[in-house]
């Protein structure tokens, strides 16, 4: 009798069973939960705008850059080549397009010689020599702007500098035709490596006006940028 009283005492004392969720309760939950889907939703749309801003901008920042490459780019012709202003617009929507495609993929020489094809085609025929010129002038100078390094450094007196520049500029495949030079990675010109190379073979050339100081000092300069021996 007393074991059947306190398992009656337990049942009383037991939490009772939930009461049934109503329709109106049900419909709350579903409300709360669309609410949170919502909330979602509304982050998203905010987080996709936002890159999509992002993207618009890049574009137009891309866009931008190009057209002021090209600018440059074509203006250093104007004048030694005499285009005209047609062809001077004709030559910076092919450079803005050029630096656009180049920044989604690099192009790989056979492509820059279908664009120095595109670019000779848009030159007259007295043109064609007058920018190849131009552009062998900005890759003699650019050359020698990484040569006189070396002449300051070994402390050539300007006559023995201008010796070693003509020198130098003797052993680099300078392409005379040459539009483009990105379409032209086998003349070997203009890289660091190049140069250096160059310079080095120069110290050894006996015709040169420089004393065995001078040589001795330049092969010292030079020591650190030749390339490890393996």
């Amino acid at each position: 009798m007393l074991q059947v009283l306190a398992f009656a005492a337990l049942l009383l004392v037991q939490d009772p069973k939930p009461a049934p969720k109503t329709v109106e309760d049900r419909l709350q939950e579903l409300a709360e939960r669309l609410s949170a889907l919502e909330k979602k939703e509304k982050a998203l749309t905010q987080e996709n705008a936002a890159l999509d801003r992002e993207i618009t901008d890049a574009k137009v920042q891309r866009e931008k850059f190009a057209r002021q490459s090209a600018v440059v780019w074509t203006g250093r012709y104007v004048k030694p080549v005499e285009l005209t202003p047609p062809q001077v617009a004709e030559l910076e929507e092919l450079w803005a397009a050029w630096t656009k495609e180049e920044a989604e993929k690099p192009g790989d020489p056979g492509r820059w010689k279908a664009r120095e094809d595109a670019l000779r085609s848009k030159l007259t025929p007295e043109q064609i020599p007058r920018f190849a010129r131009k552009v062998r002038e900005e890759r003699e100078e650019h050359a020698k702007g990484m040569i006189v390094m070396f002449s300051r450094s070994a402390n050539l007196a300007a006559d023995k500098s201008a010796a070693l520049d003509a020198a130098v500029l003797r052993r680099l495949s300078i392409g005379e035709g040459t539009l483009l030079p990105q379409a032209h990675p086998e003349e070997k010109v203009g890289s660091w490596g190049h140069i250096v190379a160059a310079v080095d073979g120069c110290v050894s050339d006996l015709s040169l006006p420089l004393s065995e100081e001078e040589r001795s000092a330049l092969s010292k300069i030079l020591t650190p940028w030749k390339p490890k021996q393996k």
